[in-house]
């Protein structure tokens, strides 16, 4: 195998084998059917499953995806780390043609990390082969953190992939209080096969020590012959989570898709163009299909202030976090507040109360949201459910999809 050594496969192998005495797996089942790929399930006694990445958003299937990214998760001692949605960035790949399925990993067989490794970049690369049988013109596999670190491991395994999106890779030698070798990660940046390479090193990645990782990244990629996007410690994206996130989404997302989604490209550095129409990314990613959104409130008559100054779709940034925001008429002079957010904590439509001139909500989670009409497009204030935190961000006003 590729990029493991003799030594250090012979070691993950003898893991792997204890392992599979004392932990849950689950028979090779690979190859998932549609109907298989239902979103939230629970483990079971399974190792490994598959789901669909974005239920609510259309499955194109092999003959008309553009191609396929399997994705995988990161890793986070014994919680439950597979409950962790995919990126928002990758809603917009599944809006514009592309299927996004995520590969899932038990916690309980997550405290041996040799053997985890060994048999998730096993397990990856069935699903890969499994995408290639069933016709999907493109493969490409991605992850964040330890999920991340599999999918380079993987590409460096087998060249028969078309690209890998690594955010954040690496793993701790020698368990979960270990160190980040960096040497690793840029040993399988030199050398693997692969169609194009998309890496992400945030500032002040708190779980590998805050180490530097763009500028080794850099000059190794720099050398190649192969198209790369590389976005580092200057990028804007900050903690180990920064490409995650929905302020990468809407920054880096579009750049992302392009980067796959092109027929052809350069050997180099691909180059992230400024997004000058924001709301076209918020619309994909929050903006749910016409058949599935409440209906906006057009005609505020009926309401008292300041509901006639905030009609129509709104959307914030909230720290890292993108929010869509709009009024809803629940009938019978009932107004409801549709919230959708990048992370998904809160999203839904939710009773509103319009009284001292903001429209007052809370969420799911038990969070309160307040509208006002402050600045040009209105001001939404989020706070938190025991009121520890407040976050406040101007509202820009978003276009009216059919």
């Amino acid at each position: 195998m590729a990029g493991f050594g003799a030594s250090r496969l012979f070691a993950l192998a003898l893991a792997g084998a204890l392992a599979a005495a004392l932990v849950l797996l689950a028979p090779a089942a690979s190859h998932a059917q549609p109907d298989e790929l239902a979103c939230g399930q629970e483990p079971g006694n399974r190792f490994f499953w598959v789901e669909r990445a974005f239920c609510d958003l259309p499955r194109h299937g092999p003959d008309r995806a553009l191609g396929v990214v399997i994705w995988n998760h990161g890793m986070s001692g014994t919680t439950h780390s597979w409950r962790a949605p995919a990126p928002p960035a990758f809603r917009i790949l599944q809006a514009r043609g592309w299927d996004v399925i995520m590969l899932k990993r038990h916690h309980a067989a997550e405290t041996m990390a040799g053997s985890t490794l060994l048999r998730t970049v096993q397990r990856t690369l069935e699903e890969v082969a499994a995408a290639r049988k069933l016709g999907y013109r493109k493969v490409a596999l991605a992850g964040q953190s330890f999920g991340g670190y599999v999918s380079l491991e993987a590409v460096d395994t087998s060249p028969d992939l078309d690209a890998v999106v690594a955010f954040a890779p690496g793993v701790r030698m020698g368990g979960p209080t270990g160190s980040l070798d960096p040497s690793i990660t840029d040993r399988i940046l030199r050398r693997a096969k692969v169609g194009r390479i998309a890496v992400v090193f945030p500032k002040d990645d708190e779980l590998f020590g805050y180490l530097p990782r763009g500028e080794s990244a850099l000059a190794i990629l720099g050398r190649r012959s192969v198209p790369y996007l590389l976005l580092d410690e200057t990028s804007g994206l900050t903690g180990h989570g920064g490409g995650v996130t929905g302020r990468f989404a809407l920054r880096y997302g579009l750049c992302l898709a392009d980067f796959l989604v092109a027929d052809t490209l350069p050997a180099g550095r691909f180059t992230c163009l400024k997004v000058t129409d924001e709301w076209s990314v918020v619309r994909d990613l929050l903006l749910q299909p016409s058949a599935q959104r409440p209906s906006m409130l057009r005609e505020a008559a009926a309401f008292p202030a300041p509901v006639a100054t905030l009609l129509g779709p709104r959307w914030a940034m909230l720290a890292d976090t993108v929010v869509l925001v709009a009024l809803v008429d629940g009938g019978a002079g009932q107004l409801r507040l549709l919230y959708r957010s990048s992370s998904g904590l809160g999203s839904g439509v939710f009773d509103a109360v319009a009284k001292d001139g903001r429209i007052h909500a809370v969420l799911s989670n038990r969070a309160m949201v307040n509208l006002s009409a402050d600045g040009d497009s209105g001001m939404l204030t989020w706070t938190s459910a025991d009121g520890s935190r407040s976050v406040k961000a101007p509202l820009a006003l978003g276009r009216d999809e059919p």
